[in-house]
């Protein structure tokens, strides 16, 4: 739960850094993250608690991030942290912060 309010702070947070009291806001996001389902999961929240309704563009890594620096998004969910980075330092993004990652297990079958 605690994960959950944080991502819906984030969204939040940088909705209204550059777009104040929008109707509607545009995520440009990885595809890995679309099918994830974690928008499916997040979204519905977000939305009913700020009446803010979230458009999700998925695409490669590169594009979504291309898509913030030419202010067609929003919000960017990506995974390229020196592309992050880079754009913030360039002052195309406002804030990067660390949303998620994975864990990898290998398992050994006998």
């Amino acid at each position: 739960m605690k994960k959950l309010g944080f991502l819906l702070t984030l969204l939040l947070t940088l909705s209204l850094a550059g777009n104040a009291f929008a109707a509607e806001i545009i995520c440009a996001s990885t595809t890995s993250t679309e099918n994830s389902g974690l928008f499916n999961h997040i979204l519905p929240i977000f939305e009913k608690k700020t009446g803010i309704k979230v458009k999700v563009v998925a695409r490669g890594t590169g594009a979504a991030i291309e898509m913030g620096k030419r202010g067609d998004a929003d919000v960017a969910f990506v995974h390229a942290k020196e592309q992050e980075l880079k754009a913030v330092e360039e002052g195309f993004f406002v804030k990067r912060s660390d949303v998620m990652y994975n864990d990898f297990v290998v398992i050994r079958s006998k």
